[in-house]
């Protein structure tokens, strides 16, 4: 606060668990995304805005833009994402988290430090270490809000 007076409203946070408390445990483990762009000279590349591959390919999922802005026009741009190891915090951003038991157990410990703060909403990908299709963040988002907006005018 500019007055110097502490905070007292609520806070959504999206960041990364770990960084939050310093790496206080260790880091949590993450995926990073290497995007490439390509314009091509068609009218269309796949038919549809996105389509996800498993192990057929070396990238993960080919995003064309042009159905999801529903341009026309007889060239068309792609991006294919490449998954990899997050290891470079200053040069990479993490995307996914890797889950197992370990990772689970990690950010466990995480999330209980979050406990003692009043008024802390962790919300996503990063601050709950799930995957989330942007669907159902979106759906927590908005019920988050309201829930937070409940409280604060009953309060």
């Amino acid at each position: 606060c500019l007055d110097g007076a502490e905070f007292s409203g609520p806070v959504i946070y999206t960041g990364q668990a770990d960084e939050l408390f310093a790496f206080r445990f260790g880091p949590l483990p993450y995926r990073t995304l290497d995007f490439r762009f390509e314009t091509l000279e068609q009218d269309d590349f796949q038919g549809c805005g996105t389509v996800n591959y498993t192990v057929d390919e070396d990238y993960t999922r080919i995003t064309e833009f042009k159905w999801l802005t529903e341009q026309t026009g007889d060239k068309t741009t792609i991006m294919r994402e490449y998954s990899r190891a997050y290891e470079d915090p200053a040069t990479q951003i993490p995307y996914y988290a890797i889950i197992n038991d370990d990772n689970d157990a990690l950010y466990a410990r995480y999330r209980r430090l979050t406990d003692a703060l009043p008024n802390f909403h962790p919300l996503g990908r990063l601050a709950e270490y799930r995957y989330f299709n942007m669907d159902k963040v979106v759906a927590d988002a908005l019920a988050a809000s309201e829930k937070i907006l409940t409280e604060t005018a009953d309060a």
